[in-house]
């Protein structure tokens, strides 16, 4: 008897204690080209590290670098591929990967989806773009945000930004709204995008501070923090 409770308790001594990992949580913004929404992202990083006991960070061309790493490509080779505006989206995709072993649109989704996914499922982070809406809609500490605006308010933007002529900024959102299309459809396939987002904004009526305060209660709201 003495023997069995001494067994029983040296077997508990050794038990390893697993941690239960829980995904998230993450904010993911989606956003018309033209809507900017990196600095929009660095506000609600802030205050999101203000009210938890977690740093927030935010992500989006380190989507781009380490996506690149694990094709062993370059950067500048793989941009395209979401929806930065080119000439031509399909042509410049089998360029880039036709002389190498990742011509497949299998093999980038798969590599966009793990470089994402690792980012979601770490937490406390905000993912602008990079198809985080698809591939982090199955978290359940998640919120998804889409930030748009009218066309001639988005060319305006481009416009500024760039310092294009009216013509060359309209055409510019017009040839990448199309890009951002293609890419978007690798992941979401026929899906609305109704089923995708918790939350739209207009960008010409609310102003990035209104839209962060607003974040933060739906945050909230959805057990975020």
């Amino acid at each position: 008897m003495g023997n069995n409770i001494l067994l029983e308790y040296m077997n508990k001594s050794l038990e390893v204690k697993k941690e239960v990992f829980v995904q998230g949580p993450v904010i993911t913004i989606s956003r018309e080209f033209g809507c900017y929404a990196s600095n929009l992202a660095a506000k609600l990083a802030l205050e999101m590290t203000k009210v938890t006991s977690h740093k927030w960070n935010f992500v989006t061309k380190e989507v781009l670098e380490d996506a690149a790493k694990k094709l062993n490509v370059r950067t500048q080779e793989i941009a395209h591929i979401f929806g930065a505006s080119e000439k031509n989206f399909l042509g410049d995709l089998i360029t880039s990967f036709a002389k190498k072993k990742y011509a497949s649109d299998s093999h980038i989704k798969k590599t966009i989806t793990d470089v994402v996914s690792k980012y979601a499922e770490q937490g406390h982070c905000i993912i602008v773009g990079r198809a985080g809406c698809v591939i982090a809609k199955n978290i359940a500490k998640s919120l998804h945000v889409r930030i748009i605006a009218p066309f001639e308010f988005r060319v305006n933007e481009i416009q500024n930004a760039f310092k294009l002529s009216k013509e060359d900024a309209e055409r510019m959102v017009e040839e990448t709204d199309k890009h951002r299309d293609v890419f978007m459809s690798f992941f979401k396939g026929n899906e609305p995008d109704a089923n995708l987002f918790d939350v739209i904004y207009n960008k010409s009526k609310l102003n990035e501070d209104a839209i962060v305060q607003s974040i933060m209660q739906l945050a909230k709201a959805r057990g975020l923090f």
